[in-house]
């Protein structure tokens, strides 16, 4: 898909809130299945599991909820998952920092395979967090411990790595999540920096963004990246309670700080919760809508932005509105290109 030349930015409104405590504890990343499936990775002390959940927020109850994988050392369980994707199958890939694997599921849920050694050497990893398919169809592994990143076929087989610890360009302290986007650039969460890098696909600096946004807070631990389809990058600013958007080219454009409602399913349970209605009733409602430790943002092919909402046990969906300019619809770029829009 050839990106815009330009976007007329209508806006970003809040489109829904997805998941609730007891449904979706300690989300911490999302993928997106077939036929409006949402696949979120929960991580919390003793639990580790995928929930396969939908875009309808179905009124599901506990009884009624369908997980993929489980907490252990095992074939088919995590100890310490850290990112979830899917390739073209809808194979289910996960990355384990705590056991030192990826493991593959079916689009069943059924457990396939996993790899991983731990190590320092090539092919070897420690802590493995994001994870990422190039245009190649290979896997791209954020080896956290090593401060590197390494690629992989899908069965595992090494093929390359660049990065070394440090705080110069193409180094990294602790890097987290990652994305690649259908032009091979590499999106680093380079969380012990407080920087997301873009890299070419051999891993040379090409932008960086780490500089305050206009309320002069400067991004802090960052978790999360991803790029949609016009080239927009969103992070997970997981130290400001945010996520940030910014163009192709490192511009800052937008912050979403929190919007949330109550979900569908979380109304169903409310119902039949008098003493719950009761204690909200008295509570200051205002705080609840806010992020809290956001640790992943994903976005599908309808640019539904989805936010791992960490510390409140949810999902917050947003819907970005935008139309594709063309050259007659967009001027040449200006000279002075920083307008403020009030």
């Amino acid at each position: 898909m050839a990106r815009p030349i330009g976007l007329l930015r209508a806006g970003y409104p809040y489109l829904k809130t997805l998941g609730m405590r007891r449904i979706t504890n300690f989300p911490y990343d999302v993928a997106f299945g077939a036929d409006e499936t949402v696949y979120v990775l929960l991580r919390t002390a003793g639990v580790a599991e995928i929930r396969v959940w939908t875009f309808d927020d179905a009124e599901q109850l506990t009884d009624d909820l369908i997980s993929i994988g489980g907490y252990g050392k095992e074939e088919g369980q995590f100890e310490w998952p850290v990112q979830i994707i899917t390739n073209e199958k809808g194979q289910i890939f996960v990355s384990d920092e705590a056991n030192h694997k990826i493991s593959i599921f079916n689009p069943d849920g059924e457990f396939v395979s996993r790899w991983g050694t731990v190590g320092s050497d090539k092919g070897e990893f420690v802590g493995p967090a994001g994870i990422s398919f190039n245009p190649e169809g290979d896997l791209l592994v954020v080896d956290a411990r090593n401060n590197r990143i390494q690629t992989y076929s899908q069965d595992g087989e090494f093929k390359s790595q660049f990065g070394y610890a440090g705080d110069a360009p193409g180094e990294f302290q602790n890097p987290w999540g990652i994305h690649v986007d259908e032009n091979g650039l590499i999106y680093v969460a380079d969380w012990g920096n407080d920087r997301v890098q873009v890299l070419s696909p051999d891993g040379d600096p090409q932008i960086m963004i780490s500089g305050a946004t206009p309320d002069g807070l400067k991004i802090k631990n960052p978790t999360g990246v991803a790029v949609d389809d016009h080239g927009d990058i969103y992070i997970s600013d997981w130290g400001n309670n945010r996520v940030l958007q910014y163009d192709s080219s490192g511009r800052y454009v937008w912050r979403f700080l929190g919007d949330a409602s109550l979900s569908r399913a979380a109304r169903t349970y409310m119902l039949t919760n008098a003493r719950s209605n009761r204690i909200r009733e008295m509570a200051n409602l205002e705080e609840e809508k806010y992020l809290r430790f956001p640790t992943s943002v994903r976005i599908d092919s309808q640019f539904r932005l989805c936010i791992a909402d960490h510390h409140r046990y949810r999902l917050q969906v947003y819907q970005k509105e935008a139309i594709e300019l063309d050259q007659n619809t967009i001027s040449e770029p200006l000279r002075n290109h920083t307008l403020s829009v009030n």
